[in-house]
Formats: C-alpha cells, sequence, structure tokens
C-alpha cells in the first residue's frame, strides 16, 4: 500500500532577491543612490529591483556583479527562485479553492490502489489528483475528449460521473505506454473464435497475458481495470493516442459478466468504432439515442459466446441441471459459468442453482 509522501517544501513568503542587494549594502555601508551610481542606473529604477518591483535582467545581473561582488548566475538565480516562489504562493491560492472537489472523487481508493499518492494535506492532495487527470483544473476534465461520456453518464448519481471518469482516465493513461499492432478489421473478425477460445480456460488472472498480447496483435489496447464503487461501469470502448482501447472493469466479480462485456466491447469495436470515433461507456445509464447500439453490441456478445444455433440446441436438453450446463459448456469449448450465466440473464431464478458454476474471479 501506498504511504503517505514527506511535503515538499513551501516557503510562506516569496523574498525578492533585493534583500540580498540590501543587506550587501548595509554591509558595505553603501547607500542605494551610490549603487545606482557605479551602475549607470537611475535611483528609482535600482529602488523599484530592491522592492521586487522590477525583475533581475541578464544585463541587471552583469552590472551588479562588477558592483557588489557576486557572480551574475548567483542574481539570475535568485532572481528565478523568487518568481518561482510567487508563482507557488499564487497556485496554492488556486488549489484551495480547487481543493473542494476532492469529496466528489474516489481519492482513498485511488490511493489504495496506486493510482495515485497520498498525501498529508488537501493542497498536495489536489496537485496529485490534478497531475493524474493530466489537467490544470478540474473544470477541464468537461473539456476532454475522451472523458466527455463520462459527465453524461449516472443523472441520479451525483458523484457516479466523477468515479467513471477517474476509472476511464487510468485506462486512458495506462493504455498510453502499451504497443499494439496496427489496427485491422478484417483480421479481428477472423480471429473472434481464438479469442473465444479462451473463455474455456477458466481463470482469467492467468489468462490475461495471453489475451492481452493476442488483442495487441491485433491492434487493440486491452486495459483490465479494477471497477470503482459508484462508477457503476463494465467497460468501454474508444479510441486514444491513435489506438482503439478496450477497457474492462471486475464489477460483478464474476467471469461470465466479464466475458460478456469484454465481447459486447469487441461488438463497439467492429460494428461501430471502427465507423466514427465516439466513445462508447457502458455503465447501464444510456440515453436512448444510443440504445440500439447498445442493443446491437448485446447481439454480438451473446452470439459470438454462445451461438444461436447452439442455444436453441441447449433449450431442448434438461438445462436446468448443473450437471447438464457442464456437458453442453464442454461440447461448445466454453467455461460452464458463461453458459449458466446466458440461461440465469433470461431467468434469475437459476442464479442460485447454477452458483457454483460461475467463476468469481477480481484483477
Amino acid at each position: 500500500m501506498t504511504g503517505i509522501a514527506p511535503a515538499p517544501y513551501r516557503p510562506d513568503v516569496a523574498i525578492p532577491p533585493g534583500e540580498t542587494i540590501r543587506e550587501i549594502l548595509e554591509s558595505m555601508s553603501m547607500t542605494q543612490a551610490e549603487l545606482a551610481n557605479r551602475m549607470g542606473r537611475p535611483t528609482n529604477k535600482v529602488n523599484e529591483v530592491i522592492q521586487g518591483k522590477r525583475q533581475i535582467t541578464a544585463d541587471t545581473a552583469l552590472e551588479l556583479e562588477l558592483a557588489l561582488g557576486l557572480p551574475a548566475s548567483v542574481w539570475l538565480n535568485l532572481e528565478k527562485d523568487y518568481q518561482l516562489a510567487k508563482a507557488r504562493l499564487q497556485e496554492e491560492k488556486r488549489l484551495k479553492s480547487e481543493a473542494k472537489m476532492l469529496r466528489h472523487f474516489p481519492v482513498a481508493e485511488m490511493c489504495r490502489l496506486n493510482w495515485i499518492e497520498k498525501r498529508p494535506d488537501l493542497i498536495e492532495q489536489t496537485h496529485e489528483l490534478l497531475s493524474f487527470f493530466a489537467v490544470t483544473s478540474f473544470e477541464k476534465l468537461c473539456d476532454l475528449k475522451t472523458l466527455k461520456p463520462a459527465w453524461r453518464k449516472a443523472k441520479e448519481r451525483e458523484a457516479s460521473d466523477y468515479m467513471l471518469a477517474s476509472w476511464l482516465n487510468y485506462g486512458i493513461q495506462h493504455s498510453k505506454a502499451m504497443e499494439v499492432a496496427e489496427f485491422d478489421l478484417a483480421k479481428l473478425r477472423s480471429s473472434i473464435p481464438q479469442i473465444r477460445s479462451f473463455t474455456a480456460e477458466g481463470c482469467i488472472a492467468e489468462t490475461k497475458p495471453a489475451l492481452t498480447q493476442l488483442c495487441s496483435d491485433l491492434g487493440i489496447a486491452l486495459v483490465l481495470v479494477p471497477h470503482l464503487k459508484g462508477s457503476q461501469v463494465n467497460g468501454a470502448a474508444y479510441r486514444a493516442y491513435d489506438k482503439v482501447i478496450i477497457q474492462v472493469s471486475d464489477r460483478g466479480k464474476y467471469a461470465d459478466i466479464f466475458w460478456f462485456t469484454f465481447f459486447h466491447e469487441l461488438g463497439h469495436v467492429i460494428l461501430h468504432l471502427s465507423k466514427k470515433n465516439t466513445p462508447f461507456v457502458d455503465c447501464g445509464e444510456l440515453p436512448a439515442a444510443s440504445q440500439r447500439l447498445e442493443d446491437e453490441a448485446d447481439e454480438f456478445a451473446r452470439d459470438a459466446l454462445i451461438s444461436q444455433d447452439d442455444f436453441l440446441r441447449l433449450m431442448e436438453l434438461d438445462y436446468e441441471k448443473p450437471a447438464v450446463v457442464e456437458q453442453f459448456a464442454d461440447s461448445i469449448s466454453t467455461h460452464p459459468g458463461i453458459v449458466a450465466g446466458r440461461l440465469a440473464k433470461g431467468k434469475p431464478r437459476l442464479y442460485g442453482k447454477f452458483a457454483k458454476l460461475r467463476e468469481q474471479f477480481e484483477f
């Protein structure tokens, strides 16, 4: 678990380099007027430098080097530190106003997952969270093209859009470093049987490396991201960094839910994302205009996992018996939990009867 990182040194005030000039003048019993005369500058201009109202330029630094004996580089560094300190103090005021937004985000959970560092105060934690999103203000999240769907979801749950944006952004950032082949739609379509073969292997944790590599070879960055409570998200399909990305959560903790979500997003990639760049974020809050596309992705996932012909054959069996489900799953080379999930979807009472068939998992 991530520990508490030490707080960086933050001065309460910005001290202008003019304070150093003042101290040197006092030690040399020299007046500001005399210094101005030695530098060939008006006295009021030198006073403005001492008061911090005028910056020390390279020319001024060279003149101070001759007049006071300290190298020009020292004066330039003092000026740089002063300007940065002033900017940081202003930035802290701004971050203090941004800190009120922390309560909307799953900060504690993100720290637990090592997505961000746990910081000792609100200002530093705000800075950390803004860095995670790579924005200067939380308002800018609404301007990020890939994150926009997250801010249109969960109309009835005030905080869930922020949870969803956090989940989605982790996948976006994680996919940045992933190397994938050029996306090839025809190759992807022909690889569906190979992808489906992974469903029979059971443990998703063991399947993950090979599945991720196959997706990469097909031009898809597959990102598996733990579910954030309140985001209500199952998966997403979108483009970022010139890549096609499928992002799946472990919401529900059942393998059959994972595989249906994965193939649902794969359906979006094949049927919809290849035609336009609209991101698809599936978390149960769908506008009516998107329902047709979601239905098409559902049908794709359903038929990819269990074909209609195979399902009709299953309906002719005594499918409420777990042993029959296991035998049928073996005959079509898939996991019995996927068959059980498909049956229970239409008959919820079967969830209890098939409980031992449905594999649980966690990323």
